[in-house]
């Protein structure tokens, strides 16, 4: 789910619209941290020079993972430790339904 933290109406017309025709849903929400800049939102995936994947703060360009608190729903639960390569290109290739 997109962050909708300052449009509460619409994360209730989503819920009501879940409750109303779906028998099961998720909404996961991104509640990334940065311990270098404070930033709070969606730490991103980027290719580094060496054609790795590696996270990336948008706003510092933090890519050191102690320093960084980032939370994904993987097979089925919410991790929050860091995830091999595979793992990681699956989260970058995943689209947003809303």
């Amino acid at each position: 789910v997109p962050n909708m933290q300052d449009n509460l109406e619409a994360v209730i017309q989503v819920m009501q619209f879940i409750y109303d025709n779906i028998m099961y849903a998720e909404l996961n929400t991104k509640s990334d941290y940065c311990q270098v800049c404070g930033y709070d939102g969606e730490i991103q995936i980027v290719t580094d020079e060496d054609g790795k994947l590696v996270w990336e703060c948008p706003q510092c360009k933090n890519r050191d993972q102690a320093k960084m608190n980032v939370a994904r729903r993987t097979c089925g639960y919410i991790g929050t430790q860091f995830w091999n390569q595979g793992r990681t290109q699956e989260i970058k290739d995943r689209v947003m339904h809303l």
